[in-house]
């Protein structure tokens, strides 16, 4: 058993919870709060804790200690918050048939905490200012304060500002993820990770926060582990789940700066249109074979919008995308880090280089372009005018089993699969990979009078 607790440890009734009258030896740690370390009077401890990466992972580290050393039982118990002098921290308690096996898991254990688990410790001092820092043992040791990691950015930027910035970021994708390493590393406060996708093996190539052996599960908690483990200094947050009508004005509100990093056009210009409604800050990118652009979106500065120029959001079948075109990591990567640039310059400054200007790259011959941002004429967008409103033929999966919907996947014989469903009575969800194909089919059978078909939104990837 593995437990994070803010209460006083009881080593004499966890000893009593794991005797075994078969064991043939009970070895346990305990760590104590001591008064000093390296040179300095220590008054007290503080240890702050990512609760679910932290007791995940230290579920594992006791599951592998119980195979690799034979145990018949092992427990360890860490406190967070502020302890006194001569506290204890953590306690491992580890019994197996002979000693030096139980020895060697205590180790094992403690070693594998101290490397792998999201536990930051703030030491309070008697002489001089409190300090976070971030210690690991394991064959080595290190031993930082907060402003050591960001030595080498402060005299560019406003690192309070950075600190103090909240950020949503949607989309952990190909643009998402070096955003996201970006931000976390620059030390940006608060992240806030949106995305519904699990992994797949054909993302890796560009996806940098993912490997082979996270394939199948979500992008926003494993990208938000990654990045709390990245920079303990920050609170980053994973928001697993698809952005819809419904949720958008709540996932935006409060936040100093939305950064789109989606993959279809329907999800954009809900944001955009969500982000000028309740005048929010917000940078868009997007990417095509060899070819990006990034724009910036103040609302309350009359700079434009995209309706001044798409009265209506088009239609992303009209468009490439990565699965039909393909796309490189390396210009994902760029795209994806100028990306994140300006979004570090305008937390800093206010202001930024696209805000103004579209800029546009051609990553194959290293050309750029830039249009300047127009705003038309009482634009109602511009002015906040705005009804985000759901589509009336699409429906989440959630939705589709309220209704007890009928299943369809029209990647492979779609029009097979649509005839041989049209003598069902019952409401019909089509999808396709991303929903994409499967809302302008659906469409078009209702324009010919079939109402009970819908689509599925988000596509076979929200299943």
């Amino acid at each position: 058993m593995f437990k994070l607790t803010q209460e006083v440890i009881q080593r004499d009734r966890l000893i009593s919870d794991i005797s075994n009258i078969s064991a043939g030896a009970l070895v346990t740690f305990e760590g104590w709060v001591r008064d000093h370390n390296e040179g300095k009077k220590v008054s007290s401890l503080e240890y702050q804790v990512y609760e679910a990466l932290a007791n995940s992972e230290g579920k594992k580290i006791l599951e592998e200690a119980k195979k690799k050393f034979n145990l018949h039982h092992i427990e360890c118990v860490h406190r967070f918050g502020h302890l006194k002098l001569s506290e204890t921290a953590i306690w491992i308690g580890a019994t197996a048939s002979h000693r030096d096996d139980a020895y060697k898991a205590s180790r094992f254990v403690i070693d594998e905490i101290k490397h792998r688990l999201p536990i930051w410790k703030k030491e309070h001092y008697t002489e001089e200012e409190s300090k976070w820092v971030f210690c690991r043992d394991h064959h080595t040791h290190v031993h930082f304060h907060e402003e050591e990691y960001y030595e080498k950015q402060e005299k560019l930027v406003d690192q309070d500002r950075l600190k103090e910035a909240k950020v949503l970021v949607i989309g952990a994708g190909g643009l998402g993820c070096p955003v996201l390493q970006s931000l976390a590393a620059a030390g940006v406060g608060s992240i806030e990770v949106v995305d519904f996708d699990t992994i797949s093996i054909s993302n890796i190539h560009r996806q940098v926060l993912y490997s082979p052996n996270v394939v199948g599960e979500k992008k926003a908690i494993v990208a938000a582990n990654r990045l709390q483990t990245l920079n303990p200094f920050i609170n980053v947050t994973a928001i697993n789940t698809m952005i819809t009508e419904e949720n958008i004005l709540e996932l935006i509100s409060e936040r100093d700066l939305i950064i789109d990093c989606t993959d279809n056009l329907a999800t954009k210009f809900l944001l955009h249109d969500a982000c000028f409604k309740n005048r929010t800050s917000f940078i868009s990118a997007s990417i095509y074979r060899f070819e990006g652009q990034i724009r910036t979106f103040l609302p309350k500065e009359n700079l434009g919008c995209l309706r001044c120029a798409y009265d209506e959001t088009p239609k992303d079948s009209k468009v490439g995308n990565c699965n039909d075109f393909g796309v490189l990591g390396s210009s994902v990567a760029v795209i994806g880090s100028l990306l994140a640039n300006e979004a570090i310059l305008y937390l800093n400054n206010g202001t930024n280089n696209t805000s103004h200007e579209t800029h546009l790259f051609n990553l194959e011959n290293l050309s750029q372009m830039k249009i300047k941002n127009l705003r038309r004429e009482n634009c109602p967008t511009c002015l906040g005018n705005i009804d985000i409103q759901e589509s009336s033929f699409e429906i989440t999966l959630k939705k589709a089993n309220e209704l007890g919907a009928l299943l369809l996947d029209i990647r492979e014989n779609e029009e097979e699969v649509i005839s041989n469903s049209l003598s069902h009575k019952g409401v019909k969800a089509l999808y396709c990979h991303r929903g994409v194909r499967s809302k302008d089919v659906v469409a078009s059978l209702r324009e010919k009078g079939h109402d009970s078909f819908f689509s599925l939104k988000g596509g076979a990837r929200s299943l």
